[in-house]
């Protein structure tokens, strides 16, 4: 007995057609539904089944593999002949035995279902490429519309969604916040003297050395206009960012020095204007910016080249350490 009586009493009252079968062929049981359609016989061998008794060593290699039958050209004799068939082997206690449970299954029921699991599956692997498509576009989309073209930095929307989140972020823990106007003295010269391509070189280089000297994580350097940046300081207060300020100004002095004109750089000088939220102060970014561009205008005229706070008391003169 390769079943128990209980496991028997299950597949008895199963409404498919279920037979048990040893690896050499030979029929050990089958169930009452299987026993129906017999008419009361009792097959001895798989052979008994078949349309074709020829195909029983095909028939049981198949079987003893746990494949699919269904790439045989098998036939069982009426009136099985429209069932699918699906083999299990038998295991007791963790061990298998040499014996298989043959499952015979409409045929139609199965292959229609195959079919459509077949389509269901197809959708939805379309319909996850398309999402991963969409998803794709949407952030390269994303990130072009937060991108300056032209230098590669974020541009004048990303630094306004910046600004507002860090104002929130400022007012709920009570913190500094402080920006900056950066404007290249002199630049439209440059444009009508050079011409616009070295003028494009220009901004490029500008906004590469703008984001290498500001090092801090979580400062943000922006394109705001033309020849405009925008930075964004957190957590800065008057003196430090007075001292990135001039850092920056430092910065293109240097450069300046050290790189001659040519056919992709011209020297050029930076005006800043700097602008603090202070831990206790309500203030819009709009209102910051303003500020901000007051200082910009001060240090234009105070001879540009240089860096000037918006706080009137604050300190203009180049920082004599920059430990930002």
């Amino acid at each position: 007995m390769s079943l128990s009586a209980d496991c028997r009493a299950l597949i008895d009252a199963l409404s498919m057609p279920v037979f048990v079968v040893h690896g050499d062929g030979s029929l050990e049981w089958l169930n009452r539904r299987a026993r129906q359609l017999l008419a009361g016989s009792a097959p001895q061998s798989i052979k008994n089944l078949l349309a074709s008794p020829s195909q029983s060593d095909a028939f049981l290699r198949v079987m003893r593999r746990n494949q699919s039958f269904s790439h045989l050209a098998l036939h069982l004799r009426a009136p099985l002949q429209d069932s699918y068939i699906a083999s299990t082997r038998i295991a007791r206690e963790g061990e298998f035995l040499d014996c298989w449970l043959l499952e015979l299954l409409p045929r139609q029921l199965v292959v229609g279902g195959m079919h459509q699991l077949s389509q269901m599956i197809q959708r939805t692997t379309v319909l996850k490429r398309e999402r991963a498509v969409a998803e794709k576009t949407a952030q390269l989309a994303l990130t072009q519309a937060s991108r300056d073209s032209l230098t590669g930095i974020a541009n004048r929307r990303a630094f306004d969604e910046c600004l507002a989140a860090a104002l929130v972020k400022a007012e709920h823990k009570q913190d500094w916040l402080s920006v900056m106007i950066v404007d290249l003295d002199y630049f439209k010269a440059i444009n009508d003297t050079h011409g616009h391509d070295l003028g494009d070189q220009v901004l490029k280089r500008v906004a590469r050395l703008l984001t290498g000297a500001i090092t801090r994580r979580g400062d943000q350097v922006a394109r705001i206009g033309g020849e405009e940046f925008g930075v964004l300081l957190p957590g800065a207060d008057v003196h430090a960012s007075l001292k990135v300020a001039w850092r920056l100004v430092m910065t293109l002095r240097q450069y300046n020095a050290g790189c001659p004109a040519g056919d992709s750089w011209h020297p050029v000088t930076l005006s800043v204007g700097v602008a603090t939220r202070c831990p206790d102060q309500s203030i819009s970014g709009r209102d910051l910016m303003r500020q901000a561009d007051r200082g910009l205008y001060l240090a234009k005229e105070r001879g540009r080249d240089q860096a000037v706070h918006a706080v009137p008391s604050a300190q203009t003169d180049p920082p004599l350490a920059d430990t930002r």
